[in-house]
């Protein structure tokens, strides 16, 4: 084999063929996918766990906040205030929730997903505070402030995840999937 005056190989050795293809694996094509590739990677599912904890955990925190200031008050107005304040602060933190996940995975149903997790969350540990304090409530006020705050979270979170999908994309920014 003669040296070039690169260094290189002559062009003669470039030209050789490719090895022949090993013999001990069958050279069988793969069937094709259906339904496309994973749209749902596994870094999603942990921020939707994480961010939907972290906003369930504060939801819950301020509803029982507002549920303890609802037992000290006597006047009707001032439990419809409170009730009313609690409900923005929560639509407050659903929404942020919403976005935070949208901007974290990229995928708009997300933030939908993850206000279903944290209103999940917040439903249930509010029931159970409801069932343990005086006064007693009947389960039709129960099941209704469960999915009260099931519907509130989802739509919030979800509404908001969407909206900041659509603001990114128009935007110019970061397309989500």
């Amino acid at each position: 084999m003669a040296l070039t005056p690169g260094g290189g190989r002559t062009p003669r050795t470039l030209d050789k063929a490719p090895p022949p293809p090993d013999k001990s694996r069958p050279s069988q094509p793969h069937p094709p996918r259906h339904g496309g590739g994973s749209r749902w990677p596994r870094s999603a599912s942990v921020a939707v766990l994480r961010f939907g904890l972290l906003m369930g955990g504060l939801v819950i925190i301020l509803d029982l906040f507002f549920m303890l200031l609802r037992q000290q008050t006597t006047n009707a107005d001032d439990a419809l205030n409170l009730d009313l304040w609690d409900l923005f602060l929560n639509v407050v933190l659903f929404s942020v929730l919403g976005v935070l996940v949208v901007r974290q995975t990229g995928l708009t149903f997300a933030g939908a997903i993850a206000g279903l997790f944290a209103a999940l969350l917040d439903a249930i540990v509010i029931t159970a505070a409801f069932l343990m304090v005086p006064p007693p409530q009947t389960f039709d006020q129960l099941e209704e402030r469960f999915v009260q705050n099931l519907i509130v979270g989802t739509l919030v979170a979800g509404v908001s995840g969407l909206v900041f999908a659509l603001v990114q994309r128009w935007s110019g920014g970061q397309r989500p999937r």
